[in-house]
Order: structure tokens, then sequence, then C-alpha cells
């Protein structure tokens, strides 16, 4: 198995992993609580834009993880469908 096959693996078991993803949607839900509060400090808004910026910085690396076995399955598969020309 390739590097990209094992963090491909690993990212797809995490965004699979009901405790990790509850993690997640709650510090985006806490962040929304926060957003719709009229009375809440920029302060208070500009910590919980920046933790949802994180939550989504995650989730984006673990999506580039799987994109980049996609890649190199299609890659492997071009490589050797032309050897087998």
């Amino acid at each position: 198995m390739s590097k990209a096959s094992e963090r491909a693996s690993a990212a797809r078991n995490l965004l699979n992993n009901t405790t990790f993803r509850d993690v997640m949607d709650a510090i985006r839900h806490d962040a929304i609580g926060i957003f719709s509060n009229a009375n809440t400090s920029m302060e208070a808004i500009a910590a919980a834009h920046e933790r949802v910026r994180a939550v989504q910085t995650v989730l984006d690396e673990l999506d580039t993880r799987i994109a980049d076995q996609l890649v190199e399955d299609k890659r492997n598969k071009k490589d050797q469908h032309r050897v087998n020309d």
C-alpha cells in the first residue's frame, strides 16, 4: 500500500468516526450560537470564526488526502494501460 493510500484510508476512517464528526459538528454549532447572538462581542465572534476555519482546514486536509489517492490510482491505471499497449 502506498503512502497516499495509507493516508487516504486513515482520512476516511477519521471522517467516518462518529465521535470525530460529533466534535466537528459541535464546534460549528457553538459558533453558530455565537454568531446568532446579537450581544456577542467582536472578540468572541472573531474567536468563533477562527474555530470554524480550523475545523474546515482539518476537513479540507482529510479531503485532500483522499483526493491524492484517487489521483495516484488514476495515474497508476493510466501507466498500467500504457505498459499493456
